[in-house]
Order: C-alpha cells, then structure tokens, then sequence
C-alpha cells in the first residue's frame, strides 16, 4: 500500500516541527496542542464560509477564485509537537469510566500526576526518558487520508522507521494499537504507544516511544487494558544488540520522527522551531 499522502494545496507542503527540550509540564502541552488546534478550527471555520458564497454563487468567479486563493496561503501547517513530559499518567476514553480515586492515590505515590484526556485509547504513562510527540494535521487537506491511514501509515509506521535505524524491529498490531518488538521468547513488549483524537477532520495527540525510561512506571501498572504484556524501551532492546548501539536523545529520535512523518505526508521541507 502506497504510505505517501500529499497536500492538496501545493502552497502548504512544509510540515511544522516545533519541539520543546529539557522536561515540560504535561499541562503545557496540552495547552501548546490546543491553541493550535483552535487556530485549525478557526480557519475551517471560515473556510467553511466561503466555500458557503462559493456555492452560492454571491460573488463573481473572479472573487471567488481570489478569497479561495488567499484563504490557502494562510491554511494552518501541519505540525509535529515534540516533547519530553514530567511524569504523569494519562487516561484516554475507554478507561474514562474505570478509574478509580483508589488508582489515582496509587499514582501518586508513584510520584506521578494523573489527568483524564479526551483522546482514544486506555491509561497510559509518560515522563522522563520517552519521547512524546503530538501530530496535528487537518486529514481533509490530503488526498485520500483516512483516521485509520493516519494512525497506522502515518504515526506508527514513522516510529517503525525510527527504530529501523537503530537495527530494532518493531512492528504494528492491528489487535493491539502501538508498535511492539518480539522477545527471545516470541513475547511482544510493546515500545510505543498511540492515542489519537479527530475534530473536524483535524488530528491531535499521537506517539509516545519510550527512549531511555524508567520501566517501572509502564511495567507495574497495567497500561493500555494489557494485563500480560510488558514494556521495553530503545535503551533496553540495543543492550541486547551491539549493533548501532548508540542511544539517541530525546531531541535526536525527536527529529527523527518528524523526517518520517514529513516523507510520509509527502512534504517538501520541515520547518524546525526550538522553543
């Protein structure tokens, strides 16, 4: 299957990388993430208007072809934020119901914050030592790209490659969402995790690949409704390999993951912003 999905507008084929180094709070991310997704619904918003008189035929096709012009100079980029969070854990939807203040206590003697998200999947944990990064992009403004593409061709297949360069294999399970690497025993461990949520045809959330974390906080809990699976990491699956065995940073596998995610989106250039 072809995993190249390019923009319809040709005026916009630069993906966005803003990444933020050291640890930030998992609150400033999220309010990171949805400022810029108010700034995509707000251009949908308006774009929705003057396709609206487009239809309507209100104004001449000169006019017409002129706002429709303007309003794809200024389309929101899509962009990759990347982050490395304090820890916490995070619940998604399918979990939103299960949680108990008992869990939450557990938590935090963990020393971990917990926060209830509006995104799929079950609780997970990130913090120090995993790469998180939060993909926002309008699927409309390509051809033929679906949720399900999105999550499977675009994010997990971009943290395949990742690892690929590294000499580790990992692979996507339809049963179970994530990318996962097999054992000496034939035993999946699972590297990564992903939680995607859709509005209005734009994406947020995304990725978490654990680098070099402290595997006690994704192993004592069960993470993501997976009572028997165990969690690895990059750090711990090159200990077994000599090759390529030097560990990359977080900022390293960050801009990694974003060259992926720009070539399968088919984009021209990656505009990087280090804030």
């Amino acid at each position: 299957m072809n995993r190249y999905y390019h923009t319809i507008n040709k005026a916009n084929r630069t993906l966005q990388h803003i990444h933020f180094p050291g640890i930030s709070t998992f609150q400033h991310g999220l309010d990171i993430q949805s400022a810029l997704m108010e700034h995509n619904l707000d251009y949908k918003r308006i774009e929705s208007k003057v396709r609206r008189i487009e239809k309507q035929n209100q104004t001449s096709s000169t006019v017409q072809q002129g706002l429709l012009d303007k309003m794809q100079q200024v389309q929101p980029r899509s962009t990759v934020l990347t982050f490395q969070f304090e820890n916490v854990y995070a619940s998604g939807l399918k979990s939103k119901k299960q949680i108990s203040q008992q869990d939450i206590e557990k938590f935090a003697r963990f020393g971990c914050k917990f926060y209830q998200l509006e995104r799929g999947g079950q609780v997970t944990w990130h913090g120090k030592g995993q790469l998180v990064a939060y993909v926002v992009v309008d699927l409309k403004s390509f051809f033929k790209l679906s949720a399900k593409c999105f999550v499977n061709r675009v994010l997990l297949q971009s943290v395949v490659n990742v690892l690929g360069n590294f000499g580790v294999q990992g692979k996507i399970s339809d049963e179970n969402p994530g990318v996962w690497v097999v054992n000496s025993q034939g035993e999946e461990e699972k590297i990564a995790s992903v939680g995607v949520r859709v509005r209005h045809g734009v994406t947020e959330f995304g990725i978490a690949l654990n680098i070099n974390p402290d595997l006690k906080f994704l192993n004592t809990f069960e993470m993501c409704g997976l009572k028997s699976k165990q969690t690895t990491s990059l750090k711990q699956e090159l200990e077994k390999s000599v090759r390529n065995g030097a560990l990359p940073s977080i900022g390293n596998a960050a801009d990694l993951f974003a060259e992926e995610v720009a070539e399968a989106l088919k984009m021209e250039q990656i505009d990087k912003v280090i804030l």
